[in-house]
């Protein structure tokens, strides 16, 4: 089976004349409403597999989903069904998809940006938080009280780090247990211990 992308009423892709969105559901999933998990890198072997690449802290928060959304370039989003999901690395995962049955449809998911609903993310002890919940909070630090805010993340090998909007500056704060609290969701707060002279550095 292959994937054909067509646009028909309201926007709804179809997948070889299958509907993908319940009957029930009359418009698609939007971007606002998802976060992106990563992309298909390629097609893995003959019978429809696809490798994919994430950009998650911990994978096998998602090697239980059902489904994922998929989309490129600026298409309408696509719901397919998980069939299988093999965890291969830390950033990476072979899926089978149900509706995709052989290597011409998984070539055709190639270069899909993989996309799933906030609102289905595994739920999270009190004061724990998913990178872009707490883009824009209040930095409250333990010992200086309040100072930027939440600019951004950057991920890496070694360790991520949370970017700080301070006086016009980027402060750069490792994201360990030492350094990074709990978050406020519903006072957009996040709290931090700052290691004693990080933002003298910053400053000079």
């Amino acid at each position: 089976m292959t994937c054909e992308h067509a646009t028909p009423w309201g926007g709804m892709p179809f997948f070889k004349g299958q509907v993908l969105f319940p009957p029930h559901q009359t418009t698609p999933m939007q971007r606002e409403d998802c976060i992106e998990l990563g992309y298909i890198a390629k097609a893995h072997g003959v019978r429809g597999q696809v490798k994919a690449v994430f950009d998650v802290m911990d994978l096998r928060d998602y090697a239980g989903e059902k489904h994922f959304y998929l989309a490129k370039g600026e298409e309408p989003l696509f719901r397919l069904s998980v069939k299988t999901f093999q965890i291969t690395g830390d950033k990476s995962a072979l899926i089978t998809f149900a509706e995709v049955t052989d290597r011409n449809g998984a070539e055709d998911l190639r270069g899909h940006t993989l996309f799933f609903p906030e609102a289905e993310l595994p739920a999270l002890p009190e004061g724990h938080f998913y990178y872009f919940e707490v883009i824009g909070f209040q930095i409250v630090d333990e010992n200086l009280g309040q100072l930027g805010t939440v600019k951004g993340f950057q991920e890496s090998v070694a360790q991520d780090i949370l970017v700080m909007d301070y006086l016009d500056r980027e402060v750069l704060i490792p994201v360990t247990d030492e350094f990074v609290g709990l978050a406020d969701l519903e006072a957009g707060t996040l709290q931090t211990r700052l290691p004693e002279g990080l933002l003298e550095l910053y400053m000079e």
